[in-house]
């Protein structure tokens, strides 16, 4: 008889794991529906950043891409168009925050992403709206 294994992935730098079936149910554990007009996803934002997908910052005035993921860390980073560029943002927060919008917890104001991710709002808000979050 062959025992079934589950397989363990690294959730944060503390060393804390997770299934790898609590990660396709997606935040607190709750399936997330496919939504027509909403593409997000870890292979769409790989996808971004492989094809240089430029898009605006919520206020209109930045113009952004992912310059680099990091697969190990789950994370992203993101430059502007003058070159700046940001401090990695981990995957599960921008998961976090995308299905709070989807569940009407919080709606794509930079400030209201700012309280659960400090000055990351304006940043988030725009990639969300770019990948149809706020047509659904």
């Amino acid at each position: 008889m062959v025992k079934e294994q589950t397989l363990l992935i690294p959730l944060h730098r503390d060393g804390g794991f997770e299934t790898r079936e609590r990660e396709q149910q997606g935040y607190h554990g709750k399936k997330t529906e496919a939504l027509s007009s909403c593409s997000f996803s870890w292979e769409k934002l790989k996808e971004m950043k492989d094809n240089k997908i430029e898009f605006w910052a919520a206020d209109g005035l930045n113009k952004l891409r992912i310059f680099e993921i990091d697969e190990l860390e789950k994370s992203v980073y993101m430059v502007n168009q003058l070159g700046k560029r940001t401090w990695p943002f981990k995957f599960y927060k921008l998961e976090e925050l995308h299905e709070k919008f989807h569940n009407g917890e919080i709606t794509l104001l930079s400030h209201e992403i700012d309280k659960l991710a400090p000055t990351w709002g304006n940043y988030v808000a725009g990639l969300l709206k770019y990948l149809g979050c706020d047509k659904v």
